[in-house]
């Protein structure tokens, strides 16, 4: 997504969400794709996904709810 189309999604101000971006970019978490004019902003997928995992596994191990908190289930 774009940093405008994340702010419309999140409902947060552009200014935010770019801020937001430059950590995670100086991180790695997160990788730029330009589409001609614009800046489309990806997962890093090979260090979330795992990381998503654990804590799914830990969510539908430990939680109280079986981990149904993670898909807005009852929340």
């Amino acid at each position: 997504m774009s940093v405008n189309e994340l702010a419309a999604a999140l409902g947060q101000e552009q200014s935010m969400i770019s801020h937001n971006l430059k950590s995670l970019l100086e991180c790695n978490l997160i990788a730029i794709e330009k589409q001609g004019k614009k800046h489309v902003y990806a997962v890093n997928e090979e260090t979330l996904l795992p990381i998503f995992g654990a804590i799914e596994n830990h969510a539908q191990k430990f939680c109280p709810r079986g981990g149904k908190c993670l898909n807005g289930e009852d929340v």
